[in-house]
């Protein structure tokens, strides 16, 4: 069982926590991150957990793997808003479901595709007769 590292009231975010931050938003493994920028997993669990701080252009790189600023990574700017450009969690979600059923066997796709079809079809008929 995997534990939860709990924040100490008052304490600032780290450069290490904002990277684990995104990456487990983007849903990624250490090792996936660790695989986009050329590094062993071991170097990302040295910038999120022991509070070593990568080069710059390694800063640059990990940016770029969870689609945010250097300014954000570095806490110099927050996120935008929702509206303003930043991923729903939703689409987050959607994104792991989707990397999931990638992971299925072609016959059970057809079923997940199936009752995604009959959801969709019901909902426009529902929609039909409200008009």
């Amino acid at each position: 069982m995997a534990r939860k590292r709990k924040k100490k009231p008052g304490k600032t975010e780290t450069l290490g926590d904002r990277i684990r931050r995104f990456r487990i938003a983007k849903g990624l493994t250490q090792a996936e991150l660790a695989a986009r920028i050329g590094v062993p997993q071991q170097t990302i669990t040295y910038y999120e957990v022991r509070g070593v701080s990568p080069p710059p252009d390694l800063l640059v790189g990990i940016a770029d793997a969870l689609d945010v600023s250097t300014d954000i990574l570095l806490g110099r700017k927050k996120m935008p808003e929702r509206g303003e450009g930043a991923a729903p969690a939703s689409s987050v979600r959607r994104q792991k479901h989707l990397k999931r059923l990638d992971e299925l066997r072609p016959h059970d796709q057809k079923a997940v595709f199936k009752i995604i079809d009959a959801l969709a079809e019901r909902r426009a008929k529902s929609r039909g007769a409200r008009r």
